[in-house]
């Protein structure tokens, strides 16, 4: 008797545990659903805006030409100023070099003697100054006064030095506001400055 008690004993508590082992009813009646693992955070993906034409990150601005041109591409008379090769820039007094017929008729509408000597004359009426671009590699032709009279190639350097002063030697080469050149001018860039023989 002792032995079967034992064995019903034995028999409940493995029944107990089994129990305890197993998964408890809810209040409801219904077990609960499996564990799950926490669902990944929902990706935000922030508005995104289409760049335009003017916001586009990588467009350059356009540089905006700080000298509007003054002549028309072409071949000019006139006087040099002074040149500021820092800027760029020159300050151009546009004027007429005339020969033969013309010549003479603006020499007498002037008052001026005719026939005109050496068979040129100047007019330069207008006092307008004009501040012209160079460009950084500006051919210049001169005058070897010393020699007389073929043009041969300048040097910029010493071509803008020789505007900070009117004290010039006669056959100095570098004569600078006190003669009188011809620029070329393209693309708004005066691109060769040739001086003018005068008699």
């Amino acid at each position: 008797m002792a032995t079967w008690a034992r064995l019903a004993l034995c028999s409940c508590l493995v029944a107990l545990l089994a129990a305890a082992c197993g998964e408890p009813a809810s209040e409801g009646g219904s077990s609960p659903s499996a564990p799950t693992s926490p669902a990944p955070p929902s990706e935000t993906t922030s508005p995104t805006v289409e760049p335009t034409e003017t916001q586009s990150p990588t467009s350059v601005p356009s540089p905006t030409p700080s000298i509007t041109a003054e002549l028309e591409d072409g071949r000019h008379f006139g006087y040099i100023g002074s040149i500021d090769p820092t800027q760029g820039t020159m300050v151009f007094d546009l004027a007429y070099f005339l020969t033969g017929d013309a010549a003479y008729e603006a020499a007498a509408e002037h008052g001026d003697e005719t026939p005109v000597p050496n068979d040129y004359y100047i007019v330069n009426d207008n006092p307008r100054l004009r501040t012209l671009a160079v460009a950084p590699d500006v051919e210049l032709w001169l005058i070897d006064w010393g020699s007389c009279c073929e043009p041969v190639r300048g040097e910029i350097e010493p071509f803008v030095d020789s505007f900070e002063t009117t004290d010039h030697r006669w056959d100095a080469m570098y004569q600078g506001a006190e003669s009188q050149y011809w620029v070329t001018v393209e693309d708004g860039l005066v691109v060769t400055i040739e001086e003018q023989y005068l008699p």
